[in-house]
């Protein structure tokens, strides 16, 4: 079976798994933030396996639960 992180996917798909509008996606391209993507033709994708490692990347960057301070 094949490894269907391998699949392209549209900046449609990708603001959606990071519950984005389409214009932030190109926002964080701009900047640097996620990976730049694939041209096929003249379609913009990114590759599913670089959106999940963002996503991966996100995750690890955050504080811990436990590390909140409590506010006075």
């Amino acid at each position: 079976m094949k490894d269907e992180t391998d699949r392209l996917v549209s900046v449609e798909a990708v603001a959606e798994r990071l519950s984005v509008c389409r214009r932030q996606i190109y926002r964080l391209w701009a900047r640097g933030e996620i990976p730049p993507p694939v041209k096929v033709g003249g379609a913009t994708r990114w590759p599913e396996s670089e959106v999940n490692a963002y996503i991966e990347e996100l995750k690890q960057a955050r504080e811990p639960a436990g590390a909140l301070k409590e506010q006075t």
